[in-house]
């Protein structure tokens, strides 16, 4: 049965708090477990699901914003990690839950993509690591 999920979604965040905002979000999520998700042309392509939150970062080139999620390689060193890159970055909106916890953080560019950073329940993380809900690969 999945999981219901009850959350509040925040409203769009100015620009100009963009990079503080992601300096405490990374630092309040770090090695949290994510999924990763982009819906675009092709619909939704899953991402990534599983690896630790590493961080979120704002470029300011020449160009517009692009926003950096670094995932993977905060357990241990060597293991898997990715970084995905978002460019020209248009809006950004964070997602909490109830408790006020994040809960995501959606992107959404100029061209219309919009990729979907969650993270795992706590439920669901505690009874994966006690061995009442299945790891699947």
């Amino acid at each position: 049965m999945e999981e219901e999920r009850t959350s509040i979604m925040n409203e769009k965040l100015d620009r100009s708090v963009w990079i503080n905002y992601f300096n405490e979000f990374s630092r309040r999520n770090y090695s949290r477990p994510t999924q990763l998700e982009v819906f675009g042309e092709n619909g939704a392509q899953k991402a990534e699901n599983g690896l630790s939150f590493a961080g979120i970062s704002l470029e300011r080139g020449n160009r517009s914003p692009a926003v950096e999620i670094m995932l993977g390689g905060v357990d241990r060193p060597g293991t898997r990690h990715m970084t995905h890159v978002i460019s020209n970055v248009l809006e950004i909106t964070p997602k909490l839950g109830l408790d006020g916890r994040d809960e995501a953080l959606e992107i959404v560019s100029v061209e219309g993509e919009t990729s979907l950073l969650r993270f795992e329940p706590q439920q669901m993380i505690a009874d994966t690591f006690m061995g009442t809900v299945p790891i699947v690969s």
